[in-house]
C-alpha cells in the first residue's frame, strides 16, 4: 500500500498549504497606509528634499508644503521626519483625519502600536470622516490587536466532497508483474472511480513570549473521507507540531519542533509516528521569504484484515525541504522542493524521493452590490523522482521499481460572505513506473464550502 501512502504525504502537504494560508479572505494593512508615494518619486526626492525642508520651515503654516515633505520623506524611508511634519500640520489645524490615518500608518510601520492606534482612533471621530478612511482605520486596528494580543491563531475548515477516477489507486492496465512473469490481473482490482464525502480542519496557535516574536507554536490537523463504495479506503489522519519560534534578528527565526501523527485506512489503525524537526525561516530582500526545514519520523504500520501486509512499511523516514514565498507587484510564486528518505524493515518498501511543487496565485477583488469579494485562482504542478532500493520479488525479483510522478491542478477559492467561501480543487495526476503494477493516473475534483477564522 506505498500509493496509499503517497497519496496521505499529498494530503499532509495540501493540509499544511491550507493551514498556511488560513487566513486568505483576511483583509491584510496595505504597505503603504493611506496616502502613497509612488516610486518613481525617488527621482524627484534627490532634488526638492531640502529645498521642501527649507521652506517648511521658512512658512510652518503651509499646510501644502508639510504633507508635500512628508511624502518625500516616507519615499526616503525617514518615517521619523515625516511624523514630525504631519504632526506640524495638526497644530495648525486639528481636524484632518486624512493627516491623522498618515501618522497611524507611520507609527504603525515602527512599530509603536500603541501611538498607532491612538492616532487611527481619533481619525474616525466625528462625522466628516471619509468612508476611506474608516475602511483603512478598521483594517489597522484589526492588526494591531491581533499583534497586541498574547496570542494568535488561524482556523481553516472545509467539508466538501470529491470525485476520483481511480479511487482504488488501481495500474491503468490489467497486464501486471507477479513472481517476474507477466499476469492478468482480476478486474476487480483493476483502477475505478468512486466519490467520497470529506472535512479537513487545520489550527495554527501561537502564544507570544514578548513583543520581540518569540512564541510558542501549536499546529494541528484533521481530515477524514469516507468514499461511497471502497469503504477499504475510507483514510482518516492526525497531526500535531508543537515547538517554539525564536527570533534570533527581528526577521530571521528559527523553530525546534515535535511530530505526531495517528492515521487510519478503513476505518482500522494504519500507522502512527513520531519524530521532531527544525526550520529556519528568513526573508530574501524584500520580496522573498525562505523557509529551510529538516524532520525526522519513527513510523509503526499495522496489519488489518484488508491490509495484511502493511507492518512491512514500518521504519524511519527523513525529510529535508526549502519553501519560498516570492511577491513582486501583482506577482506571486509559492515552491516546495523536498527530499525524502524512507527505510522499511522490508527494503522493497525503502525508497528515496526529490519532489518539486509549485503554485501561482492569482487574486482578484470583484464587487458584488455594495461590498468586495476576494477570489484567489492558483494553477499548480509537481514533479516527484521516486526509485526503490530493492526489487519486490513477489513482483519481479529482476527489476527495481522507479517511479516518475507528474501533477498539474488548480485551486479556486471564492470568498462569499465576510469568513466563508467556496474551494473548488482540480488535479490529474499520472504516475510512469518500471512495473505496470505501479503505472496509473487518476483525476481529482474537490468541491466545498469553507471557513476561515
Amino acid at each position: 500500500m506505498v500509493g496509499v501512502g503517497l497519496r496521505l504525504r499529498r494530503l499532509f502537504l495540501a493540509a499544511a498549504m491550507v493551514c498556511a494560508a488560513g487566513a486568505a479572505h483576511a483583509q491584510q494593512p496595505a504597505q503603504g497606509g493611506g496616502a502613497q508615494t509612488p516610486r518613481s518619486a525617488s527621482v524627484v526626492v534627490a532634488d526638492d528634499y531640502d529645498a521642501l525642508f527649507k521652506a517648511m520651515f521658512k512658512d510652518p503654516s503651509n499646510l501644502d508644503l508639510a504633507f508635500r515633505f512628508a511624502e518625500q520623506a516616507v519615499a526616503r524611508g525617514d518615517y521619523e521626519a515625516a511624523i514630525g511634519a504631519l504632526e506640524r500640520m495638526l497644530f495648525y489645524n486639528s481636524n484632518l483625519p486624512r493627516v491623522k490615518l498618515e501618522l497611524g500608518v507611520l507609527y504603525f510601520k515602527l512599530g509603536s502600536y500603541d501611538l498607532a492606534k491612538g492616532y487611527f482612533e481619533d481619525a474616525i471621530r466625528g462625522g466628516d470622516v471619509p468612508p476611506e478612511v474608516k475602511a483603512q482605520v478598521a483594517v489597522y486596528l484589526t492588526e494591531i490587536n491581533r499583534r497586541l494580543s498574547p496570542y494568535e491563531y488561524a482556523l481553516f475548515l472545509q467539508s466538501g466532497a470529491r470525485y476520483q477516477t481511480n479511487a482504488n489507486i488501481g495500474p491503468d492496465s490489467t497486464l501486471v508483474r507477479a513472481f517476474g512473469q507477466d499476469a492478468i490481473l482480476n478486474n476487480q482490482f483493476g483502477h475505478a472511480p468512486d466519490w467520497n464525502w470529506f472535512q479537513i480542519a487545520a489550527l495554527n496557535f501561537s502564544y507570544k513570549l514578548g513583543r520581540r516574536g518569540d512564541a510558542i507554536e501549536f499546529t494541528l490537523l484533521g481530515y477524514y473521507s469516507g468514499q461511497a463504495k471502497f469503504h477499504q479506503y475510507n483514510l482518516g489522519f492526525v497531526e500535531a507540531m508543537l515547538g517554539p519560534r525564536i527570533f534570533l534578528n527581528p526577521t530571521v527565526s528559527i523553530k525546534p519542533y515535535a511530530i505526531g501523527d495517528l492515521v487510519w485506512l478503513g476505518d482500522q489503525r494504519y500507522f502512527n509516528a513520531l519524530g521532531g524537526g527544525g526550520s529556519i525561516r528568513s526573508p530574501i530582500g524584500e520580496h522573498v521569504t525562505v523557509e529551510a526545514y529538516a524532520e525526522t519520523r519513527r513510523r509503526t504500520f499495522y496489519d488489518s484484515s484488508d491490509f495484511p501486509t502493511s507492518s512491512q512499511q514500518t521504519g524511519n523516514i527523513a525529510t529535508v525541504a526549502v519553501s519560498t514565498d516570492v511577491r513582486y507587484g501583482l506577482c506571486h510564486l509559492t515552491t516546495r522542493g523536498s527530499y525524502d528518505v524512507n527505510r522499511a524493515v522490508f527494503d522493497y518498501n525503502s525508497y528515496d524521493r526529490w519532489s518539486i511543487d509549485v503554485g501561482l496565485p492569482f487574486e482578484f477583488n470583484v464587487p458584488i452590490g455594495d461590498t468586495r469579494h476576494q477570489i484567489v485562482f492558483t494553477p499548480t504542478g509537481g514533479l516527484s523522482y521516486t526509485p526503490y532500493r530493492q526489487p519486490n520479488p513477489l513482483i519481479d525479483p529482476f527489476t527495481d521499481r522507479l517511479d516518475h510522478e507528474t501533477r498539474l491542478g488548480g485551486i479556486l477559492d471564492i470568498q462569499i460572505y465576510q469568513n466563508f467561501g467556496i474551494r473548488t480543487q482540480v488535479t490529474q495526476t499520472w504516475v510512469k513506473s518500471t512495473l505496470p503494477n505501479f503505472t496509473m493516473q487518476n483525476f481529482t475534483v474537490a468541491f466545498g464550502p469553507t471557513a476561515r477564522f
